[in-house]
């Protein structure tokens, strides 16, 4: 079977079938609901299907091991929150900033502001470019002080297997996004069927990503 086609049938051809991923979109789906909350064990169960995916598994079940499952989901937070969370927060800074300008006091400082945007926005970039080789690092050892080495940065963010993986999971995260969101913009069904786009999207980003860090590591 071809990779490409692979990662589109990955998150229902495991032995579990379809079950985790109408877990992950029940999940998302309840987060409309109840806001973050029903979004921390998709955190956790992204960090196994990342681990999963660099062994050559298929999908694990979704909730094997719940007290696992939420110390992973916890720590896979704390990594999405200091590699996503703080460019973000850069992110509204410069915006909030360039929004509270007096324009009429004078010319925009606008060197300074398109600077500041691109270099937070490679950031942003930089972060999620390292974030799933954080999260399978640390499903794999349980250790947030290991998933922050310098060492699996270099030795896996600068290889090239990794970096044309990567791609090809950020090309099917942003196309996923940009489905997702259109769908949600519909009435009664639209949350619905937004949030399984994303739940399938995300698991195929993941299962491209973990691909990604194995084929680096054996190179």
């Amino acid at each position: 079977m071809r990779p490409s086609t692979t990662a589109a049938t990955y998150p229902i051809a495991g032995d579990a079938r379809e079950r985790p991923l109408l877990a992950v979109w029940l999940s998302l789906a309840l987060s409309f609901v109840v806001p973050a909350v029903p979004l921390l064990p998709v955190v956790g169960y992204v960090v196994r299907v990342l681990t999963a995916s660099e062994r050559g598994d298929s999908l694990p079940p979704f909730l094997a091991d719940g007290r696992t499952l939420l110390r992973q989901s916890v720590g896979g937070s704390i990594l999405c929150l200091f590699f996503l969370g703080l460019p973000l927060a850069a992110l509204l800074v410069t915006v909030y900033g360039v929004v509270t300008l007096d324009a009429s006091a004078g010319d925009l400082p606008t060197g300074r502001i398109l600077a500041g945007s691109t270099a937070t926005l490679f950031i942003g970039l930089l972060g999620l470019y390292l974030l799933p080789i954080a999260l399978t690092v640390y499903g794999q050892t349980g250790s947030l002080r290991q998933a922050f080495s310098i060492e699996s940065f270099r030795s896996i963010g600068g290889h090239g297997a990794y970096f044309f993986g990567w791609t090809l999971g950020f090309v099917a995260l942003t196309v996923t996004l940009g489905i997702g969101g259109s769908l949600l913009t519909f009435s009664r069904v639209g949350p619905l069927v937004g949030t399984f786009v994303f739940a399938y999207g995300f698991l195929v980003a993941a299962y491209l990503w973990g691909r990604a860090i194995a084929r680096a590591r054996r190179r």
